[in-house]
């Protein structure tokens, strides 16, 4: 995994975005996918729009029940039932989705708790490192110049190759104190 030398030096909370802020992330993301040659497909871009307005880390099984939830809403709202909206959504069609969103550097997967959050600096490859709350799952993520030090050191002085980092640090966050 290369790194980006430029980084940021303090810390952003993955959640609370606004309604504007879920559009514009979701219209960039298209953007950066076409720009890519990939396909940003509606699933993955209502799947990235519910990760982006969850208040918490979010889980596989929560984001099916809430597809599930959101199809059934609009078969009753007297949409005609297309055989899309009337399917229920298979667990590996959500996983499939999850790993392009993260191959795409969009969303982040916490591992320690299995939820994900999305990418503070979506279009920028970098390597960060998340402050999960136990108390209110409150998510930071730090992508600061000890974390890309680490990466360094592992990858020039130690001749490791990276292909994956997931740094977390579970504890109790300035609220929860």
């Amino acid at each position: 995994m290369s790194t980006n030398p430029s980084v940021c030096e303090h810390l952003h909370d993955v959640q609370h975005f606004s309604p504007q802020d879920v559009t514009d992330r979701v219209e960039a993301a298209k953007e950066q996918c076409r720009v890519q040659g990939v396909r940003f497909t509606p699933l993955r871009q209502q799947i990235y729009a519910l990760v982006l307005q969850a208040t918490k880390p979010v889980g596989a099984y929560d984001l099916i029940t809430q597809l599930q939830q959101a199809r059934l809403s609009a078969t009753n709202e007297g949409a005609q039932e297309s055989e899309e909206s009337a399917k229920n959504v298979a667990p590996p069609t959500v996983y499939r989705s999850l790993e392009f969103l993260l191959a795409e550097g969009l969303i982040h997967q916490l591992t320690s708790i299995n939820a994900y959050v999305p990418c503070c600096h979506p279009r920028a490859q970098h390597t960060a490192a998340f402050l999960i709350c136990a108390q209110c799952q409150r998510v930071q993520e730090c992508s600061s110049v000890p974390v890309q030090e680490m990466m360094s050191f592992a990858e020039q002085d130690v001749g490791f190759i990276v292909e994956r980092s997931v740094i977390e640090l579970s504890g109790r966050c300035q609220a929860c104190q």
